[in-house]
C-alpha cells in the first residue's frame, strides 16, 4: 500500500480521541490507513463489488495485526462499537469479514488539487525533490477539467458581510467547501445557509458564536442547514404571493377613505338611472 493520507490535529480535541485509549486510538488510524482513496473492484458476499472511497473490506483479526502489536480481536470489536455509537464509521459483518465505511470521509480526505514537496536525504538540493499527489503517487493523470470551479473566496465574503466577521479563506475552510460541493451542493446552497442561519443566530447571544464556517459548513450539520434554509425560503415565498400587503394606520384610512368615494359614485349613478 502506498501513497498517504491527512491527519487533522483538531483530532486532538475531539471526544473520539480524548476519551479513547491508547488501543482504540492505533485502531482509529489504522482505519483511516485501509480506506480505499478512490473506488476499487472487490468480492463482498460472494459477488463482485465496488469499494467506494472511504471504505474497505477486512477482518477483525486482520485489522488488529496492522494496528500494532498487542491488539487483539477483542480490542477491534469495541473500538468498532464505540466508533460507531460516536458516527465515525458504520460497519456491516458477515461470517468472513467486514465492511467498514468511514463517514463523511471526504471532511478527513478531501481532494484539493493537493500535492507535496519532499527531499531526499541523499539529494537535498532543490532540483531534486519528487512531487506526489495526496493519496496516490501513481495518480498522477486525473483530469482536474471535470473537478466544479468554486469561487471559496466569494463564500467566506458573503459570511462576513453578513455576521459582521472577518473570517480568511485557509485552506481548512476550503476544504469543508470543497467536500461540500463534492456531496453534491451548489454555492447557491452556501449563500442560502449562510444568510437564513444570520438572519436566526446574529442577535441570539448564545448562538452568534456558531456563524463561523466551523459550524455552518460542516459535513455533521451542512445538510439539515441547507434543507431548513429551503424550507425557510419556501415559506417566505408562500408568504409574499399569498398574504395582503401590511398597511400603517395611515395607508389604511386613505385606502377606506377611497374606497367609501368609489361606493358614492356608484350610488349616485344607480340613483340616475332609477329616476
Amino acid at each position: 500500500m502506498q501513497g498517504w493520507v491527512k491527519l487533522y490535529r483538531e483530532l486532538l480535541d475531539k471526544p473520539i480521541w480524548l476519551l479513547s485509549t491508547s488501543n482504540q486510538r492505533s485502531i482509529l488510524i489504522a482505519i483511516l490507513l485501509l480506506a480505499n482513496h478512490s473506488e476499487n473492484k472487490w468480492e463482498w458476499k460472494g459477488k463482485p463489488f465496488v469499494v467506494k472511497p472511504g471504505q474497505f473490506i477486512t477482518s477483525a483479526d486482520s485489522l488488529a495485526k496492522k494496528s500494532g502489536r498487542g491488539i487483539t480481536r477483542q480490542a477491534v470489536r469495541g473500538a468498532m462499537q464505540r466508533f460507531t455509537k460516536l458516527g465515525f464509521i458504520t460497519s456491516e459483518a458477515t461470517n468472513t469479514n467486514t465492511l467498514i465505511n468511514v463517514v463523511n470521509w471526504g471532511s478527513f480526505q478531501v481532494k484539493e488539487n493537493e500535492t507535496t514537496s519532499e527531499t531526499t536525504n541523499e539529494q537535498p538540493s532543490d532540483n531534486q525533490r519528487t512531487t506526489t499527489n495526496k493519496n496516490d503517487k501513481n495518480d498522477k493523470k486525473k483530469d482536474k477539467s471535470k473537478e466544479p470551479a468554486v469561487d471559496y473566496k466569494k463564500i467566506v465574503d458573503y459570511l462576513n458581510s453578513e455576521t459582521g466577521h472577518k473570517y480568511h479563506t485557509t485552506d481548512k475552510t476550503r476544504g469543508m467547501i470543497h467536500a461540500r460541493i463534492a456531496e453534491g451542493f451548489t454555492e447557491h446552497d452556501f449563500g442560502m445557509v449562510i444568510h437564513y442561519k444570520s438572519l436566526e443566530w446574529k442577535d441570539n447571544p448564545d448562538m452568534q458564536q456558531y456563524l463561523r464556517p466551523k459550524t455552518l459548513f460542516s459535513a455533521e450539520h451542512f445538510d439539515d442547514y441547507t434543507n431548513e434554509a429551503r424550507a425557510a425560503a419556501s415559506k417566505q415565498q408562500r408568504q409574499d404571493t399569498s398574504e395582503p400587503p401590511v398597511l400603517t394606520p395611515e395607508e389604511g384610512s386613505a385606502r377606506q377613505a377611497d374606497y367609501m368615494a368609489r361606493l358614492e359614485k356608484q350610488y349616485a349613478k344607480e340613483g340616475e338611472s332609477n329616476e
